[in-house]
């Protein structure tokens, strides 16, 4: 296992597990149980994201486009 994601932010880490698994990785997050936990402490790095070593490019891949704002949603007018 191959740790490619360590950061604090819940939603993001979820946005990009779940980007991950639409691409057919196997994806472990773990610290989201220490999420409820916290309370008004500043943890910073308590989430990570670890996928099997073979698919750590590709996740790494994923999170450069998502960093890159290649998922991002467009405005209708």
């Amino acid at each position: 296992m191959i740790a490619v994601y360590q950061g604090s932010d819940y939603f993001e880490a979820q946005l990009l597990t779940g980007l991950m698994e639409q691409a057919g990785l196997q994806v472990f997050l773990q610290g989201a149980a220490l999420q409820g936990g916290m309370g008004d402490l500043p943890a910073l790095g308590h989430l990570s994201i670890t996928v099997n070593d073979a698919d750590g490019d590709r996740a790494l891949e994923i999170i450069q486009a998502y960093e890159n704002g290649d998922y991002a949603l467009e405005d209708e007018d």
